[in-house]
């Protein structure tokens, strides 16, 4: 039985807290509820609302993005809408940064979730919270030869 279990552990804070569980469940139910309660709110509070996220909106061209910098704030909602306007297929790899963010709808990324990957004529939104400051890289993984490039601020 739990109160014998709790009682077990010694101690005058546990063993008062054993007799409350002992003398009604209501005691330990009113606990587990109000922690429980206690945690929605505060992931509630945590949560983003993506209504209100910043839109970014990068195009892929052949060889180039524009633009090819990019500026976030740590946790500030980000729609990162990627656009390829080019004739080939582009790519937005950015796999340190990727692993850095809270992704919203991770089915737009590719399974190792390291890139997003655009058809010619295509486009995807993917939706962020930068969880973390730093500099970061992002490229085509099939042009950066060609200067395909940019960088990630997240201040």
């Amino acid at each position: 039985m739990i109160t014998r279990g709790i009682a077990s552990l010694g101690g005058p804070a546990l063993r008062r807290l054993a007799a409350g569980a002992a003398v009604g469940r209501t005691t330990l139910r009113s606990a587990s509820l109000a922690t429980v309660l206690g945690a929605m709110v505060l992931a509630a509070a945590a949560a983003p609302d993506w209504t209100r996220a910043e839109g970014v909106n990068v195009v892929a061209t052949d060889y180039e993005f524009q633009p090819s910098r990019l500026t976030f704030r740590v946790d500030v909602p980000i729609r990162l809408h990627l656009e390829n306007r080019g004739q080939e297929l582009h790519e937005f790899t950015a796999p340190v940064f990727l692993k850095s963010v809270a992704v919203r709808n991770p089915d737009v990324l590719t399974s190792d979730g390291s890139e997003v990957v655009i058809q010619p004529g295509e486009q995807k939104d993917l939706f962020f919270v930068p969880t973390q400051r730093g500099r970061f890289s992002f490229i085509c993984a099939d042009h950066d030869w060609a200067g395909m490039t940019g960088q990630i601020v997240v201040e």
